[in-house]
């Protein structure tokens, strides 16, 4: 009997449950599809490396999946506790028709799983058919061949899903026994005559609270502002703390004097039904500061997740042909004029025969380190103040820049075939090297006020007004950061740093004979210090994939959650406020009105904490941009415009439907 009045029950209040069940729904399809992954690796041909990425991928993904279930199990807990106040008023019907508590319990814990059971089963359905497609996009991110179409299922995954959701729902099972269990018989006949308690807020307090939220917001940013972010240390956590608790004294405050200065004009506040309006969300917010705050919070993470993501995947793969310019780089590094242990002997190498028979061709150059040729001495004052203030005084000014020769220069420029870059300077002249555009803005103005260097006595000026942009060996991004080039004589007996040795193969492109050539050299070098464009396409490939997938799915997951709670109080509060629209309708106003006023009232609910959001992660997002940039430049409006579009797109999904969901609520007899 039971089990048939929870399915009737769940029938009937089917358009009650969309929201809740389509958003669980999603929940379980993303957590199958992200955990899928090694039924993924089965069906590809990857090499070794990819194989290697891929699997700290899954790794990666499973610690971030029980971050996430935490998170969606608070969430679910959160809207079912919605929906049960909803249903107060039916549950003291029930008792008052003699059925005990027990019973009563039981019924919603019935419904509780006809519901998780439900949408575990269709979510898992979706989640396998879209892990099909999965494969695909690996294949292609991978740059890996799919020969032919094979049906995908990840049986880990499928337990792990349940298995996680499955905790989820007797948590929730568990917290509405106990809530009911805590309920008396009169205030569940009266649930929908009793309002939840507003408490009446001083203006002048809550004004205070309002300049004390921007002192707090203040202080996380310039925090944030200082370079602190990366950090990691006490001023981190309190930067975090100040704009939390910021965010959260904002909505406190705004409840308490949003009203009032609404009120002050007057066209404003009379017109049509802008009084029940602003009172409705001035009382919602009033009653919801935690779960506003929360919202915003988990939308800046949205879209700095999917942001920042996007980003760092552009990042490497932007200009990746650019810091490629040949098909090996191969390192060998001296201390003291000697070479490390474990370094492969590039002089030996060049002049062993089957080496020659590999390479078509090839160029070598030196760096060397004088302790008098600082990084600091290629800036002037203003632009080093300008930096100490920008990254917090972390920028190394007095690390030692490399020294190139003018021969070794000229002849890479040959091995590149860019003659036009070779240049035939005098001794008093140097020239700069750099290809991170970041690095490059604060070298020039400095190059082009004609910036003097002294090396063994000789004041060197600038060849030229402009930097050398350009990369010096095989690298996933821009990797340099600063070389100066000098004459010949001037290098004198500096201390070499390191030995490179640049290749072109017989056949580039052609990775049977790369792979020979590694193992080649593998076999006489022991193979560390090499770099092929191959192992740094990989390198890229992994950053980016790894990159792109958490940022997905954090993003989908608080996209979703976000959007989910503020749907279901928002049908809560339409439920809660029945009465008040009847009453509405009695005193004469028509429909139109009254669905302009809810529509009002949902818009100015879900746009308040977005934009917080927003606002968060722009500031955010501005910080970790300084340190993409250092790898290659990139544009952050571009990626945040991009986003947010996402974010609206599904935002604005919750948006409209809780609208169309509220206006048959507050239809209802």
């Amino acid at each position: 009997m039971l089990f048939k009045l929870s399915l009737k029950n769940v029938k009937k209040c089917i358009k009650d449950y969309s929201i809740y069940f389509f958003t669980l729904m999603i929940a379980v399809c993303i957590f199958y599809v992200f955990n899928s992954m090694d039924s993924q690796m089965a069906i590809l041909k990857l090499s070794e490396s990819k194989a290697d990425v891929i699997k700290s991928l899954i790794y990666i993904l499973g610690y971030i999946s029980i971050f996430i279930s935490i998170v969606l199990g608070f969430l679910i807990i959160y809207a079912n506790n919605f929906l049960i106040k909803r249903r107060k008023k039916e549950m003291g019907l029930y008792l008052t028709l003699g059925m005990s508590k027990l019973k009563v319990s039981s019924l919603v814990v019935l419904e509780t799983l006809i519901v998780g059971v439900a949408s575990l089963v269709v979510g898992l359905l979706a989640g396998i058919v879209l892990s099909q497609f999965l494969s695909i996009i690996i294949a292609k991110m991978f740059e890996v061949n799919m020969e032919s179409f094979y049906f995908v299922f990840s049986s880990s995954s499928l337990l792990k899903t349940i298995t996680y959701f499955g905790i989820i729902y007797v948590l929730v099972i568990l917290f509405n026994v106990l809530n009911i269990s805590r309920y008396k018989l009169i205030d569940l006949i009266n649930a929908d005559k009793k309002n939840e308690k507003a408490k009446i807020k001083n203006k002048y307090f809550s004004f205070i609270v309002f300049i004390l939220s921007l002192l707090f917001l203040g202080y996380g940013y310039k925090l944030l502002f200082d370079g602190i972010l990366f950090n990691f240390d006490d001023k981190t956590i309190i930067m975090f703390l100040s704009g939390a608790i910021g965010t959260f004294l904002f909505f406190w405050s705004i409840s308490g004097f949003f009203l009032r200065i609404i009120k002050l004009n007057k066209k404003i506040y009379l017109k049509n039904l802008n009084i029940f309006v602003l009172k409705q969300v001035n009382s919602r917010i009033n009653t919801t500061v935690i779960s506003t705050s929360f919202v915003a919070l988990m939308l800046m993470i949205a879209i700095s997740s999917l942001s920042g993501s996007v980003s760092l995947a552009n990042a490497y793969n932007g200009n990746f042909n650019g810091n490629n310019l040949s098909d090996f780089t191969i390192s060998e590094y001296y201390d003291n004029k000697t070479a490390l242990d474990n370094n492969p002997n590039i002089d030996m190498l060049i002049n062993d025969e089957k080496f020659n028979s590999y390479v078509e061709k090839y160029a070598t150059y030196n760096t060397y380190y004088d302790n008098a040729v600082i990084i600091e001495m290629m800036m002037n004052e203003e632009t080093i103040n300008d930096i100490k203030n920008e990254f917090n005084g972390l920028a190394l000014f007095n690390s030692v820049m490399p020294i190139m020769s003018l021969s070794d220069y000229n002849k890479l420029m040959q091995f590149y075939g860019r003659n036009d870059l070779v240049v035939n300077m005098n001794m008093n002249n140097y020239l700069l090297l750099c290809n991170v555009d970041s690095v490059k803005e604060y070298y020039y103005p400095a190059i082009r006020d004609g910036n003097e260097v002294v090396i063994n006595g000789e004041v060197l000026v600038p060849y030229s007004n402009e930097i050398i942009d350009i990369a010096l060996e095989n690298f996933n991004g821009d990797g340099n950061a600063g070389i100066l080039v000098i004459s010949d004589q001037l290098i004198d007996e500096k201390e070499i740093f390191s030995k490179k040795l640049l290749g072109n193969l017989i056949e580039s492109g052609n990775l049977e004979i790369e792979n020979d050539f590694v193992s080649y050299f593998e076999d006489i070098t022991g193979g560390n210090y090499i770099n092929t464009t191959t192992s740094m396409r990989d390198a890229n490939i992994g950053v980016s994939a790894i990159a792109t997938f958490v940022g997905l799915y954090l993003g989908f997951v608080f996209a979703i959650g976000s959007a989910m709670i503020l749907a279901i109080g928002q049908l809560s509060e339409s439920s809660d406020n029945n009465n008040r629209y009847k009453l509405l309708r009695q005193i004469g106003a028509d429909e139109k009105m009254i669905n302009r006023s809810l529509l009002m009232q949902i818009s100015i609910c879900f746009i308040l904490p977005f934009i917080v959001g927003l606002v968060h992660s722009f500031f955010g997002l501005r910080e970790v941009n300084k340190v993409i940039d250092l790898v290659a430049n990139i544009n952050l409006t571009t990626n945040i415009i991009v986003t947010t579009l996402f974010i609206i797109l599904v935002y604005g999904g919750y948006f409209i439907a809780t609208y169309l969901c509220s206006k048959r609520i507050i239809r209802e007899k």
